[in-house]
């Protein structure tokens, strides 16, 4: 995927996690991060963003947009 396909997948999962949660903490920044991670079948680089140490549940919650 493309930095621009990139950004605008993440955009819509951002906005699709405001719908289910109003207080949705994860960056632009990770959610890429999370989809690339998706692409490649490694999560390891996930383990050190905010997003999966602080706001796990949110984080679980991202991947169950995946399926």
């Amino acid at each position: 995927m493309t930095k621009t396909e990139l950004t605008k997948k993440a955009k819509q999962l951002k906005e699709k996690m405001l719908t289910l949660r109003e207080d949705a903490k994860g960056s632009i920044k990770e959610i890429i991060l999370l989809i690339q991670c998706r692409e490649n079948e490694n999560y390891e680089p996930m383990f050190n963003t905010k997003l999966y140490n602080k706001y796990s549940g949110e984080y679980c919650e991202y991947l169950g947009l995946f399926y």
